[in-house]
């Protein structure tokens, strides 16, 4: 549940990072190419975080894939942070809270055909 949660929420912070961006572009203004970086990465997360969400009870793969997401969303979020996407600090405090409930939690059960 976490996991959608998250991934939701990078979705939403992707939008409102778009939006900034052409705001920002609209008034002639630089654009970092981290922000360009971030603009790409936060989709693939909340697609992947998604993913993995919907498969971590099912499939073995699905717990690395999660760690991996959230590893890669919080270094992501970071950025948007140092950016001036503050909104994007929840999303670091959530990948922290993900990964030590997945890292937590049970073997995951054997998928069933």
């Amino acid at each position: 549940m976490v996991l959608f949660a998250q991934a939701a929420a990078s979705a939403g912070i992707w939008v409102v990072q778009v939006l900034t961006t052409l705001n920002r572009l609209n008034h002639g203004q630089d654009v970092p190419a981290t922000v360009w970086f971030v603009l790409v990465v936060n989709p693939v997360i909340a697609i992947a975080a998604a993913v993995a969400a919907a498969s971590l009870l099912s499939r073995p793969w699905a717990r690395p894939l999660a760690i991996a997401v959230e590893v890669v969303g919080c270094a992501g979020a970071l950025v948007s942070v140092l950016t001036g996407f503050r909104q994007a600090g929840v999303a670091i405090v959530l990948a922290v809270v993900v990964i030590v409930l997945v890292s937590r939690s049970g073997a995951v059960r054997p998928a069933t055909r």
